[in-house]
């Protein structure tokens, strides 16, 4: 009997042994687990970012989207390009109470760092418990330089608002974002083209001007010729919004009606085919003109003709597209006014 006492106590014994061994071992274990919780939550939101499960990842990193964010969706992630290939999280590291993990990013072959910051929530000496601070999301910017009626949609989503002429700025997830345009006039277009996210305070606008077809360039070209042979055919001294004139008097007094103008010279015009300040931007080289009329005497009315000398002029302004598509040219002034 006392022998099977003494063995039920050794027995009870190494069984307190085992359990305090265990007990030691799982501590070790979650203490490891905790203290190791931030990378383990930057692993989840990256990989649920790298399988394309865009809403999965922003509740692990505590991202709200609203109804302006179109971009933060599982359908419109599945079309973003250049997302996250593959990425390397660091330990975490605490300075000044303050704890971040970085992690190294790809995206294709673009490598880029990333810093996320982890604040406490709780738990026991040595056995933190933590919760990833609310993650910045990247942000797309893009301008839509175009006339009135162009329409445009990214990543499959159509903004409410089809803001021209201004910058757009979305909340967005790493990666580029598809856009496509559609154009009112065949005259002009803009190409489907990727627009990159990137960090929040590092903000980069992408720019899309619309582009002059080859329709559309001769189109401007031919509203150019019509401004021009519109002046020539004018009989005044100083013809309103052209670009050659000549003084309605003679050094001597004489008045200068009934003038005749003939191009000697049609200048060469250079049209830049993107779209900026309000239309697509002229310039000429130098033409050569030249002028004729009759002149009135001032003391008896006589009358006889007169002639200039060839002269040189110059011009440029802009062209637009009216309601009716046509094209229309709008001469400048050097300090931006119209001419006329």
């Amino acid at each position: 009997m006392g022998k099977s006492t003494r063995t039920a106590l050794w027995l009870g014994a190494a069984v307190v042994v085992l359990a305090t061994v265990a007990g030691a071992v799982m501590s070790v274990a979650t203490i490891g687990m905790a203290q190791d919780l931030p990378r383990a939550l930057v692993a989840r939101y990256l990989t649920a970012l790298e399988h394309g499960k865009a809403e999965q990842a922003m509740r692990t990193a505590g991202i709200h989207p609203s109804a302006a964010d179109i971009l933060l969706t599982d359908k419109a992630y599945a079309k973003a390009t250049h997302r996250i290939t593959s990425f390397t999280v660091g330990h975490p590291v605490t300075r000044s109470g303050r704890t971040t993990v970085e992690a190294v990013i790809m995206q294709d072959d673009q490598k880029q760092r990333r810093s996320f910051a982890f604040e406490r929530t709780g738990g026991l000496p040595g056995v933190p418990l933590w919760r990833m601070t609310k993650v910045a999301t990247d942000t797309v910017s893009f301008e839509v330089q175009a006339p009135d009626g162009m329409s445009y949609s990214i990543a499959g989503m159509r903004p409410e608002k089809q803001a021209l002429r201004t910058i757009v700025t979305l909340r967005a997830l790493p990666g580029s974002y598809p856009m496509t345009f559609r154009s009112p006039n065949a005259a002009y277009r803009i190409w489907d083209a990727d627009v990159p996210s990137s960090p929040s305070d590092r903000t980069k606008t992408t720019r899309f001007p619309a582009q002059l077809s080859s329709d559309g360039d001769t189109a401007a070209r031919a509203a150019i010729d019509a401004w021009l042979d519109a002046c020539l055919a004018t009989t005044v001294p100083d013809p309103a919004g052209c670009p050659f004139v000549v003084d309605d008097t003679t050094d001597d007094g004489y008045t200068v009606s009934g003038v005749q103008w003939k191009l000697d010279h049609r200048p060469f015009v250079s049209v830049d085919p993107s779209w900026a300040h309000g239309g697509w931007m002229v310039s000429s080289d130098e033409g050569t003109v030249e002028a004729s009329g009759t002149v009135t005497s001032p003391t008896d009315g006589s009358t006889g003709e007169a002639s200039t000398d060839p002269f040189t002029f110059e011009y440029f302004g802009f062209v637009t597209f009216g309601s009716d598509g046509a094209a229309v040219f709008t001469p400048q002034y050097n300090n931006g006014t119209s001419q006329g």
